[in-house]
């Protein structure tokens, strides 16, 4: 993922979605300060976060609530 010009990695996104445990919500700005531990700058941490996390709520795998984000619920068929 390209941000304001800097390369944000498939790994690096991963890694800092993986601080959070699927029964563990957390807050934009614990997904920013994971980000940025895991590699992203800090001057496009803010925007990367952003449009991760829309991705995210658009792909139906997580879910905003409350002021915080969780994993969403596998629905079983």
């Amino acid at each position: 993922m390209n941000v304001l010009g800097h390369e944000i990695s498939d790994q690096t996104i991963d890694a800092a979605l993986r601080w959070f445990p699927p029964e563990r919500s957390f807050t934009f700005n614990d997904f920013q300060l994971a980000l940025t531990r895991c590699g992203c700058p800090r001057e496009v941490s803010d925007r990367a976060a952003d449009r991760i996390l829309q991705k995210a709520r658009k792909a139906g795998t997580h879910v905003y609530s409350g002021g915080r984000w969780k994993r969403a619920k596998v629905r079983a068929l």
